[in-house]
């Protein structure tokens, strides 16, 4: 979720598809050496399209005014299921949608279980925070103005939603063989930090965590990818349902090597937007942009040695109290609309819980592959729109390890914002909590919380 920045000029860029072209036989067999140093695994991918049937409002942006007309892009929903020698499955979910919610990730989990076995720490939910999906559950309730019957027809949505996921998973899992996995890095040049207001040179995340996937006769049959970079190159004007940047970049990838599965990832990027953006020929080249950058990195794919840790865990972060929300929400320069809807939903939460809850529980996950050796990849999945400071923490705590660190997972619950981000406040820092609905901003403790969760579920 972002506001509605729309730039009256949108610079132009040429897209340059050579360097795309010179990157389409990427995905070659890898050398004798690496296949044998990356065996012992097993893998099965399935897709299937979400894009909803009927004309649903669109997820992210408050400012527009219409549902949806039509689709640009159709949106999916994939899985990659992955097993260590005779350890346990484990199935990454990917979905072309603004976020998942907790009580939906929870109905799908629980579901995954009961028909197939899956513990919750193997079952792992990554949105791509697209801004042209719909609506889920009642996800940032309070930035739309909505029909009874509009949030029936997201209900109806949502309900087939879940069970598309089960689905998929029972997909994937049932496609199980014998595989291969490597793990590569590229780099996109993209993503902009869009808080320069506060810090104008902010950090950002260029880089472009790469997973193979080979079946046993060499040939690719997945690839996961990922990127830290807010998904609004297309803006609120656009009514279209559309996957934005990620979706043209897993098209091109599967376009161009028909068989795979592309799966995208998304990263650390709450603070990063595209640029430029605003048109549909912006997008196709941010994506193109993203699937040479995947297609480049394949061929040096280093192996991953066969082995598979998961854990999952929730850390309760703390909301500021009552003087601190009461600051904030008469220091807040937005649509009284806004307001007006919270402090109704506010009333409601109370009247129903007795109180305004005092913390939000946010969900961690860490997945390390080749666990114990030289070529650990460790995959770190945090809950809510992720900063990218996040990112580069772990990848500082853990010099030894490679790091793959992911945002918008399993439940996207509000901003997760950092220490820096929180004292320098904003909208990422503490007015995005506003529209989704929660009763203030955190606390200055919570990166640390988030952290020490991780370095928990990491041992």
């Amino acid at each position: 979720m972002e506001r509605n920045r729309v730039s009256r000029r949108v610079d132009e860029v040429s897209l340059s598809r050579r360097a795309f072209l010179g990157a389409a036989g990427a995905l070659v067999i890898p050398g004798r050496r690496g296949a044998q140093e990356g065996q012992g695994w097993r893998a099965g991918a399935a897709a299937l399209d979400i894009t909803p049937e009927g004309s649903l409002w669109m997820a992210g942006f408050a400012a527009r005014k219409e549902p949806a007309r039509g689709v640009a892009l159709p949106l999916r929903a994939k899985a990659l299921a992955l097993q260590a020698a005779d350890g346990a499955p484990a199935v990454l979910v990917t979905v072309d949608l603004l976020g998942v919610t907790a009580r939906l990730t929870g109905a799908v989990a629980a579901e995954a279980a009961r028909r197939h076995g899956v513990a919750r720490s193997h079952l792992l939910f990554n949105a791509s925070h697209t801004h042209c999906g719909p609506i889920v559950d009642a996800q940032l309730a309070v930035a739309y103005e909505l029909t009874p019957g509009q949030w029936e027809d997201i209900r109806v949505y949502t309900a087939q939603l879940e069970g598309k996921l089960v689905a998929v998973i029972g997909e994937a899992l049932g496609r199980l063989a014998p595989a291969r996995l490597a793990y590569a890095r590229g780099e996109a040049a993209f993503a902009r930090n869009r808080r320069v207001a506060f810090t104008p040179d902010g950090p950002v995340d260029h880089s472009v965590p790469v997973l193979r996937v080979d079946g046993a006769d060499g040939a690719t049959l997945a690839v996961v990818f990922g990127y830290a970079c807010h998904n609004t190159t297309l803006q609120a004007g656009f009514v279209q349902y559309h996957g934005d940047y990620a979706g043209v970049a897993q098209a091109a990838v599967e376009r161009r090597h028909p068989g795979v599965t592309a799966l995208f990832v998304a990263g650390c990027g709450a603070d990063a937007n595209p640029h430029p953006r605003g048109t549909i020929e912006l997008v196709e080249a941010h994506g193109t942009a993203l699937a040479d950058a995947v297609l480049r990195a394949l061929p040096p794919a280093a192996p991953l040695p066969p082995g598979l840790r998961a854990a999952y865990g929730t850390v309760d972060l703390p909301f500021a109290g009552a003087e601190v929300r009461e600051r904030w929400i008469a220091g807040l320069d937005i649509d009284p609309v806004y307001l007006r809807r919270h402090a109704a939903l506010m009333k409601e939460i109370a009247a129903r819980e007795g109180s305004l809850p005092a913390m939000q529980a946010a969900p961690v996950q860490v997945w390390r592959l080749g666990p114990g050796t030289r070529s650990e990849l460790m995959l770190v999945a945090i809950g809510g729109e992720v900063v990218v400071d996040y990112a580069l923490r772990i990848a500082r705590e853990y010099p030894d390890r490679r790091t793959w660190a992911a945002g918008y997972s399993n439940d996207v619950f509000g901003y997760l914002p950092s220490r820096r981000v929180l004292r320098e406040g904003g909208y990422e820092g503490a007015d995005a909590m506003i529209y989704y609905g929660r009763p203030a901003p955190f606390t200055d403790a919570v990166e640390d919380l988030i952290m020490g969760e991780v370095r928990r579920l990491a041992r």
